[in-house]
């Protein structure tokens, strides 16, 4: 065994296998579980060498019998064998296909059988000498989605999504902290803002022994290569490519430092000079008649103005409940009864359950005969621990603007959340009538992510959203704040649009296991920025107000 094949290393290697195991068509929860077994050994606090030799493996998040039995061979060889013979089918450079907006697994595998196309450089040859669309059972509709999905990968930022970053960002304080308990560390820059993509990872220091410190942070097993930029900087490259900059401070200057390494620039320039040396970041902002401003308001935006409301901002101690949840009636991992034990241990007094309507075929929805059946079984649950659950789905939205249950159905439901999951590059005029149709449902309480976007991955629909809003705030249909880190949608920029507008706003997990339900924190940070209160949000409401309100609120005939 060799202990030279970092974790970053072993890493990417499970990461591209689980990749071609999709574009294969093998089983979907073979490849979720490499990429999961990815995403842990980036972040370990020790070399996966190190656990190997000491038979601790397993202890890893993600790493089961299986998974520690290919470990071993990579350790042994630099690779394993079942990748070989992945490899001998479909080469690695396929898996990039699937970045690609509009392209799946299934068509990545017959663009490669068919035509040979086996990267996104001889597919964007394929596109231009005419080859998708004269291809048999491929076509124009093919050669229209490549095209848009290329130009949609052109418009990528390049930045790395909140949701990847801030995992890896605890990491590395966690395992930083451990190793040099006698330092203060903290993460600072846009990822402390909770912006939704970050161009890189930033840290503070304190020590009193800058050396040593340095030493400590080069030495972090995520950490692939360093450069000092200065002597009081180290500029890192973790495992993923991610890289980072770690500033070093004497503890007397802890809230000068923190404060310039997070502001935005422009709340930097509205502050003015920031001390020298500061202790803390209050005394810093205290030395200019201000209050602390918490790391998701530095944009140099209202914070200046309206600093008297930042203490009447949602918080997660202001959620009761949960609208939109999934089981394994459709994609979810978890029963009924486990997602609400997830929920009432998190203190919720409601949570919604809106599996996906059948007309999302890859999520497993329900027909109306499944529907009622799974209707059945939440009468017997009645609920948890005094819980109340809410008979619900998440009612797929067609291109025309109908919905996949008919109205007797809806009526049925406790609430109902629709949501467009295709269609997203109709023209504005034509998607923004069609999400309106929508919103002039009676039945439809919700409106789902309601831009389509994912974060670094498709963009969100063009819609006119000034009439969206004037709608919703008409219909009263609440609008979400979806707070799945791939999508963060409404951002919130449109969020505050909304409820200044008039519309009320829900912030929903879209939890798909009790561990979704975590995720919460980032659904508080987008409403925080967008500078929403407790009564703007519907969840913050107590459970007797939401009942009233489902069945009671403005709903034109």
């Amino acid at each position: 065994m060799t202990e030279m094949i970092s974790n970053g290393a072993i890493a990417n290697l499970l990461e591209r296998h689980g990749t071609l195991l999709e574009v294969a068509g093998d089983s979907p929860f073979k490849s979720r579980a490499y990429a999961r077994a990815a995403e842990s050994l980036r972040v370990l606090p020790e070399s996966v060498a190190t656990l190997a030799r000491d038979g601790r493996l397993r202890e890893a998040p993600g790493i089961g019998a299986g998974l520690t039995s290919v470990i071993e061979e990579i350790l042994a060889t630099g690779t394993f064998a079942a990748h070989g013979e992945l490899t001998a089918a479909f080469p690695e450079s396929l898996g990039a296909l699937l970045d690609i907006p509009g392209i799946g697994a299934k068509t990545a595998q017959r663009l490669y059988r068919e035509l040979g196309v086996d990267s996104v450089a001889s597919l964007e040859a394929a596109l231009v000498e005419g080859r998708i669309q004269e291809a048999k059972g491929l076509g124009k509709r093919l050669e229209a989605t490549v095209r848009s999905g290329l130009e949609a990968l052109q418009l990528r930022t390049g930045r790395t999504p909140l949701g990847v970053a801030l995992p890896i960002a605890r990491a590395v304080i966690a395992t930083y902290a451990g190793a040099r308990p006698e330092d203060e560390i903290s993460l600072a820059g846009s990822a402390r803002r909770w912006d939704v993509t970050v161009g890189d990872l930033d840290f503070v220091v304190a020590t009193t022994d800058t050396a040593a410190s340095k030493a400590i942070a080069r030495a972090l097993p995520m950490v692939v290569s360093s450069e000092s930029v200065s002597d009081h900087a180290l500029r890192l490259e973790l495992a993923g490519g991610l890289a980072c900059d770690v500033f070093f401070t004497e503890p007397s200057s802890w809230g000068s430092t923190l404060v310039r390494a997070t502001g935005s620039a422009r709340h930097l320039e509205r502050l003015g000079d920031v001390p020298d040396a500061v202790g803390t970041e209050a005394a810093v902002y205290a030395s200019r008649g201000l209050p602390w401003i918490p790391p998701e308001l530095r944009e140099g935006d209202r914070e200046f103005e309206s600093w008297n409301e930042i203490d009447k901002l949602v918080t997660i101690a202001d959620m009761n409940g949960e609208f939109h949840a999934h089981t394994t009636w459709s994609d979810g991992g978890a029963s009924i009864v486990e997602m609400a034990r997830a929920a009432y241990d998190r203190g919720y007094s409601f949570f919604g359950i809106t599996d996906h309507s059948h007309g999302l075929g890859v999520a497993g929805g329900l027909d109306v005969g499944r529907l009622a059946d799974q209707r059945r079984e939440l009468a017997a649950i009645g609920g948890v621990d005094g819980l109340t659950l809410l008979a619900g789905s998440e009612v797929e939205v067609h291109r025309d603007g109908s919905l996949d249950f008919d109205d007797e159905t809806l009526a049925k439901l406790d609430v109902v959340v629709a949501s467009l999951h295709s269609g997203l590059r109709q023209p504005r005029e034509e998607i923004t009538s069609r999400l309106l149709e929508v919103l002039r449902n009676r039945h439809v309480d919700i409106i789902a992510h309601p831009s389509g976007r994912l974060i670094e991955r498709r963009e969100g629909g063009d819609f006119d959203w000034d009439r969206v809003f004037a709608v919703a705030a008409e219909t009263g249909t609440a609008l979400e704040i979806n707070a799945d880190p791939a999508r963060l949608d409404l951002d919130p920029h449109l969020a505050r649009r909304a409820v200044e507008a008039g519309c009320l706003i829900t912030i929903n997990c879209d939890a798909h296991s009790p561990s979704g339900l975590e995720l919460m924190e980032f659904g508080i940070a987008m409403a925080r920025k967008a500078w929403l209160m407790p009564p703007q949000i519907l969840n913050c409401w107590s459970t007797s107000d939401v009942l009233e309100w489902l069945p009671t609120r403005a709903r034109p005939e």
